[in-house]
Formats: C-alpha cells, structure tokens, sequence
C-alpha cells in the first residue's frame, strides 16, 4: 500500500458502505481503511491498538487489558454504539450492547484490512451501528500459504504466533495458528503496579473452498487467558470459542446468494463487577440482483441470545438468566442515476426483544464533481436498542436497591444528517472532510415486544 499511487489509493475496495465491493473514492460514507501491511510494520499486537490508526475512532486504553473505543463521542467502557464484526462475525455481548476487547484474538499477519465507517449504517448493519462500523476482513487461506513464526519481545509485553498455511486440493486451502501472551501490569504513579497483567493463548482455523459459481469458508478460534490473583476477588478469567461458516453461489452475470451463520461461546467470571456466559447463535441469507441501473439487495436475519449472569460485589442481573431473539429485514437498492451521480436508498426492519420493531432508513446521494473530487450526503435513522443493561441492572445486589431496571429505558434514537467531500490534492495528498449532525431521542414511547 505504501508504494500505491494516490489515484490507485482511491481505488482500494471496501465492502462494509453497501456490502458489496465498491472503491473506496466512490463510497457515500466516511470510511477509513486500515491495510494490513500498516499493521504490521508498526508491530501492532492487539485489535485496539491497530484501531489507533484509524483517525475516526477514538481509542483510549483504561488497564493493560480494557479499551474504550467509539466513533463520534459517547465514548467509554461500556461504549454501545459501535458495531463490530470480524469476518462477518458480529463481536456482541448482549450484556450490554458493547464489546469486551480483551476476549478479542488478534493475529497481525492474518489482516487484509480494517474498514471503519464514523456515522450510522442501521439500514445495512443493523441496531447498533449508530456512531460507527468497524469491519475486520482477514485474508483467505489461500493467501497465506506455508510456515510463519513471529515474536515480540519487550520489557511489558511478550507475543508468539505460529502459523501453517496448506492446499487439500486444487479448491481447497486451509491455515491454523497458535497464539501466546503475556502482558504486564500498569504501572501506577506512586509505585506498584495495579494488578491487571494477564497471559493466555488463542487458536484458529481458516479453510476457503472455491469451485466454479460456489465458493465457501469456515472460520473456527478458540481462546483462554487470565490475570493475576488479586487479594479476595481472585483473577479475571476469560475463555470462549466460536465457529463461522459462509456459502456463497454466483447465479449469473446479474445476481448472486450467500448465507452465513456462526455460534459463538463466551464466558467472563469477574468475581468484583459480573460473571457472564453467553452463547450466539445467529444466520443471515442474503439475495442480490442488479437490473439495469439498478442494484438490489434483500435479506433476512435471525439471532439468538442465551445470557445467564452471577451477580458480582457491585451488581447483578435479574432474571440471572435470559432467552433473546431478534429478527431482521432489509432492503436496499443502489441507483445509478448519471454516470456522476448515485442514489443509494435502503430499509431495515428489525425487532429486538425490548422495544419491538424499529425501522432503519437510511438515503445516500454521492455526485463526482470531477475525476479528483466527490461529493455526497446522507439522511439516517439509528437506533441504538435496550440492552441487559439498561433494564436488568440491580445495584446492590441485596435490596433495598439503589438501581433498579425496569421497563422505563426505551430504545435510544439517532435521526443524522451528513455531508462529505473527498478530494484529490495532488499526486502526494488528498482530502475528506464530513459535516454531521446527531440528534439523539432517548424519550421514544415503549411498545409492546
């Protein structure tokens, strides 16, 4: 990427503005795109800290474990308005609506590229993707064939990851990997440390298998890692596994089918704030078809939520344990209206097991003033959904209770309104600036679910 031209720079693909490849130049967002080669001349080892490279995130590291991470504000430890998916997979804790950062295995090597869109993308992506989309796309088994073996060694951080990349067959491609750490505590102002160095291991599996107009992949990881004991409270342990399988089958010139589906396993126990175990289950199917200058997409969505949560010295979670579904549907349709001008105008519908039903609209209009400039604006409605959190929350853990959840939180709504401009400044610069206006609404009325 280092040695691209500005005019091929333009041209890198993204796929997470519309799903589906596009340039980027083209792209009626504000999307940023983080290579892989970046990430790894800067030795980057961890998932936040190679979200620092992407000037449309805020990234602020609390321990030597927790991040805080949003695009547009509203940023914390318990962020909620950012959507996270890695290879189609949506990093989701329905705990709270946000991500744990420190459950998230990182292999460098493995990274095509990180696409960050700052803004909201409720009608492609779903609730949640209010202020922001980070989609992690990693590289095809078939592209990192043979032996890899790399370290880091330092006075606060140590890494090991070994790779192995191989063919079955002619259509078959396959890469395993093994991954250690050990990182050490913060360092306090006054002296000591603060407790929260950790170590663990992760594993994977890739395996990609084309034939012809069908093409699928399988993505499996598991993952352990710990901190030190603390007095009375004890360590904060961490284990998870997950499996992800993707079809795909090309119909014709003119339209095309995937499906993608994925459980995922995660178990937290954090005797000082909660202990939580949670298991996803969630499938996609989407159809797309272009006719004429238009490019339709539709699809359908369902997941499911098992969360059970033991009550820490702080809080806890009642009912302990939940059963959440959502459903979702959505359309889109990309039209070219000039060969300057593209209207891209798209509609979710997606109910969620607090407030119901909530639609997602969202309109696009990019316009290409010259080959070295453009232009586009956008209208959308986000919406950021309950989560356990905000209605399942009792604090103490003992009546009588300070906190108390209940009906009352409703869905918090974003109506934004955005304008962007990309610009070609020469053969060694180039612009992109975006004007935005968020008017959230936590006041919605609660409906029935």
């Amino acid at each position: 990427m280092a040695d691209l031209s500005l005019e091929q720079l333009a041209n890198v693909v993204v796929t997470s503005v519309s799903r589906r490849d596009q340039p980027l130049f083209e792209a009626a967002a504000s999307v940023y795109v983080v290579t892989g080669d970046e990430i790894r001349r800067l030795g980057v080892t961890t998932l936040p800290e190679a979200l620092r490279l992407a000037p449309n995130l805020q990234v602020a590291a609390i321990d030597a474990r927790q991040y805080a991470i949003s695009a547009r504000g509203f940023n914390g430890n318990i962020a909620n308005k950012l959507l996270v998916l890695v290879d189609g997979r949506t990093i989701y804790s329905p705990l709270f609506s946000g991500v744990f950062w420190d459950a998230q295995d990182f292999v460098p090597s493995d990274i095509d590229r990180i696409e960050v869109i700052s803004g909201p993308a409720g009608a492609t992506w779903g609730t949640n993707a209010v202020n922001g989309v980070i989609n992690v796309v990693t590289l095809s088994a078939a592209k990192t064939q043979g032996p890899s073996v790399s370290t880091t060694l330092g006075n606060l951080e140590k890494t090991v990851v070994g790779r192995y990349g191989f063919t079955v067959s002619d259509d078959i491609a396959v890469r395993a990997h093994v991954k250690t750490f050990e990182r050490d505590a913060s360092q306090l102002r006054g002296g000591g440390d603060a407790g929260d160095a950790a170590k663990g291991t992760a594993a994977g599996v890739r395996a990609d298998w084309v034939r012809g107009v069908d093409a699928v992949t399988l993505n499996a990881g598991v993952y352990k890692s710990d901190t030190d004991e603390r007095p009375v409270i004890g360590a904060v342990e961490l284990s998870g596994s997950n499996v992800t399988g993707r079809w795909s089958r090309q119909l014709g010139e003119a339209s095309n089918f995937d499906v993608q589906a994925y459980f995922d396993r995660t178990e937290r126990t954090d005797r000082f704030l909660l202990q939580e175990d949670a298991e996803i289950f969630d499938v996609e199917a989407k159809y797309r078809h272009t006719i004429g200058s238009h490019r339709w997409l539709t699809g359908l969505g369902y997941r499911r939520a098992t969360a059970s949560s033991q009550p820490g010295l702080l809080f806890a979670f009642f009912p302990a344990e939940q059963q959440l579904s959502w459903y979702s549907a959505f359309v889109q349709d990309e039209v070219t209206v000039t060969d300057k001008l593209a209207l891209t105008v798209g509609l979710r519908m997606e109910h969620n097991p607090y407030s119901g039903w909530e639609p997602l609209p969202s309109v696009r209009l990019g316009y290409a003033l010259k080959a070295d400039s453009y232009i586009w604006t956008a209208l959308s409605r986000a919406v950021r959904s309950p989560a356990r959190f905000d209605r399942e929350i009792f604090a103490p853990t003992e009546p009588p209770f300070i906190i108390a959840g209940g009906p009352n939180f409703t869905s918090e709504v974003a109506n934004v309104a955005e304008l962007g401009y990309r610009v070609k400044l020469g053969a060694d610069a180039s612009l992109s600036a975006t004007a935005f206006l968020h008017d959230y609404d936590v006041s919605v009325a609660s409906r029935p679910s």
